[in-house]
């Protein structure tokens, strides 16, 4: 993956939809990110409804996503990840995920290379912001998601999402709504 992304930064000159396909690729360094110290997996299991998002290539025009974490045992945790492609045609994806310091999970999912999942914070009844930034020479390529358990917040409890966000310096102008409604294939 680390290939794959510093040849994709060879083409920041590209155009901006090519580029956000990928995931948020730009100059700089990644953020120092402060994680949610006594995050607890129990309590976070459940469904969680994405509310906001980096675009990137793994998720790009889809909507109607959410994922549902159930308890494998022995540390690990079930990933289910469902959305519905920019055709309408429902997918998803299983894989498992296990923490491996406060507030860091290790997320796998068949094929694809282990990617860090980070917890700025979460109430675990309401909302988690979570991010991920990949450095690679002088470009960092960023991916940020705002869950929710449902498919909307209210404005005090969605502050609070994103102050998590600017409190680590990650820029809240690049997230993207994503559509959740009652026509959604949820699973």
């Amino acid at each position: 993956m680390v290939v794959a992304i510093a040849a994709l930064a060879l083409f920041v000159g590209a155009t901006q939809a090519t580029i956000h396909k990928v995931g948020h690729i730009s100059q700089g360094l990644c953020p120092n990110i402060t994680e949610k110290q006594d995050f607890d997996p129990v309590p976070y299991l459940g469904r969680w409804f994405e509310l906001e998002r980096y675009e990137m290539i793994f998720e790009y025009g889809m909507d109607c996503v959410n994922a549902l974490y159930s308890d494998l045992g022995e540390g690990y945790v079930e990933v289910h990840n469902t959305a519905r492609l920019k055709d309408g045609t429902p997918t998803d994806i299983v894989g498992k995920a296990h923490v491996i310091a406060p507030g860091v999970l290790s997320v796998e999912f068949p094929g694809h290379i282990p990617a860090e999942y980070h917890v700025l914070d979460t109430d675990y009844e309401n909302f988690s912001s979570v991010y991920n930034c990949l450095q690679e020479g002088i470009y960092r390529v960023e991916f940020a998601w705002v869950l929710s358990r449902t498919m909307t917040l209210e404005d005090g409890i969605y502050s609070r999402a994103q102050q998590a966000f600017v409190d680590n310096s990650i820029d809240l102008t690049i997230f993207q709504t994503t559509y959740q409604g009652d026509d959604c294939p949820y699973v």
